[in-house]
């Protein structure tokens, strides 16, 4: 097969064992089942592992020079988004970006790409729990963390870890059709392609409650199933609904509601998880009042019924 896509896959240290599996797997030589699904004598791509010696990897390393000349550069996630990285790959990948190659980031991949200047007015998502740092490092790259994963032209990122799986056959289904991609994923045992995005995996990341509203913030999360607005919770606290509000979004960075709704999501999704209430019972035990509420706010959320949510993330006994 002459003339084949080259793809260059950036090793670093640190770098993701998945994310560079799929990779390798999807891109790389074809293991013999998968010959046995779809007769194909090798694959249509050319891959070059490029890192520097005493990286872990799946294959034999070439300079990081090398990533230059690659139609595809692929940069897997690192264990350290924050590091800082080598000038050569930095280049590298600039390079590559002025030539006009494709250019694919896997979960943190995504804070290498920035670093290399190559993500100026494009769109790109990274693993959902990485969004505040990615935010703070380049805000002006926008963000859609709530994606399985952007296509954004030159540039494509997948969200966290296994989502990587789910660009790497979106590729595939680009370049080469439905049918090839869904011939990888029977190879992978994956669907051809997940509905919903990262946000029916994210999870509010609990951190200590700190500064003067802290009293305040435990005793509505302690009175989540009761009515909450923003005069209720100014009578409990002894202030006025205007410096409740003011303070509420200096302290928080969100409006009482906005904090309020994300807070009884969780809830809602801890009992969806854990307990065998029906869903109406979840939605007065998470203060939404009513099913249709709880699903509305649910589904604008997390990108997903709490039917479907429950019936992925706990399997009933039995």
């Amino acid at each position: 097969m002459a003339d084949r896509h080259r793809v260059g896959i950036a090793v670093l240290g640190g770098t993701t064992a998945l994310d560079l599996a799929v990779a390798v797997q999807a891109f790389g030589r074809r293991p013999a089942v998968f010959h046995r699904i779809r007769p194909e004598p090798e694959s249509p791509y050319e891959i070059t592992l490029c890192g520097r010696a005493g990286v872990p990897t799946f294959g034999e390393l070439r300079p990081m020079s090398e990533l230059a000349a690659a139609d595809t550069v692929v940069v897997p996630g690192v264990d350290d988004p924050l590091a800082a990285r080598d000038p050569e790959v930095l280049e590298a990948i600039a390079v590559a970006a002025e030539r006009g190659a494709r250019l694919l980031s896997l979960c943190a991949g995504a804070f290498v790409l920035g670093y290399a200047g190559v993500l100026h007015g494009h769109r790109v998502t990274t693993h959902w729990a990485l969004a505040d740092d990615f935010r703070a490092e380049f805000p002006r790259v926008e963000l859609a963390e709530h994606e399985l994963y952007v296509d954004d032209g030159q540039v494509l990122a997948s969200g966290g870890m296994l989502a990587a799986a789910d660009l790497c056959l979106h590729v595939l289904r680009t370049d080469h059709g439905q049918a090839y991609a869904n011939d990888m994923s029977r190879l992978l045992v994956s669907p051809p392609h997940r509905t919903g995005g990262q946000s029916q995996y994210s999870k509010v990341i609990d951190r200590p409650l700190t500064g003067s509203l802290a009293p305040v913030l435990e005793w509505m999360l302690a009175h989540l199933d009761e009515p909450l607005t923003l005069r209720s919770v100014a009578a409990h606290a002894h202030m006025s609904t205007r410096t409740l509000a003011r303070r509420f979004r200096a302290e928080t960075g969100q409006s009482l509601l906005d904090w309020v709704v994300m807070r009884r999501v969780e809830r809602a999704r801890e009992l969806l998880e854990e307990s065998d209430l029906t869903v109406t019972q979840i939605a007065y035990a998470a203060g939404f009042g009513s099913t249709e509420s709880l699903r509305r706010h649910f589904l604008l959320s997390s990108g997903t019924s709490p039917g479907a949510y429950r019936a992925t993330f706990r399997l009933a006994a039995g």
